[in-house]
């Protein structure tokens, strides 16, 4: 008997070491939707982030994959049309999963601007160094 329950208590907790790792490592960044705005020569976009990870330790590192992943254009449901036009400005509001959505705060916003001398002049996916990130 003490010897089957060792077999079950060892599945068990294997299972959930490997559902638990899924949870936190086996899925990516994604859209839930976004919104651009246009000028005459300004392009932003205000996008809705899910991480789908239960703990995330570092905010600036997160926005950074972010919006490395926004210049790269790599989400699986989303891809914005830099054909058109290349955002000079990104707002983000950060979700832990589209779950958490639902009458919960978001785990941070962040916004990925130029300054105001040379708004406009330069766009995310071309010049990023012209960009500063500011998390809220």
């Amino acid at each position: 008997m003490c010897k089957k329950r060792k077999i079950i208590t060892i599945t068990v907790l294997f299972v959930l070491g490997v559902a638990v790792s899924y949870l936190q490592w086996g899925r990516e960044i994604d859209v839930a939707g976004s919104m651009g705005t246009s000028s005459e020569n300004f392009h932003e976009e205000h996008v809705t982030f899910t991480l789908n990870r239960l703990i995330i330790t570092d905010k600036e590192k997160c926005a950074e994959e972010i919006i490395k992943k926004c210049g790269e254009n790599d989400f699986a449901s989303t891809l914005f049309s830099y054909d058109v036009a290349k955002p000079n400005a990104l707002y983000g509001t950060v979700y832990r999963s589209r779950f958490s959505m639902k009458g919960q705060k978001p785990l941070f916003h962040f916004r990925y601007t130029q300054t105001a001398d040379t708004l406009g002049s330069y766009n995310i996916v071309d010049d990023p160094e012209a960009f500063t990130l500011v998390i809220e």
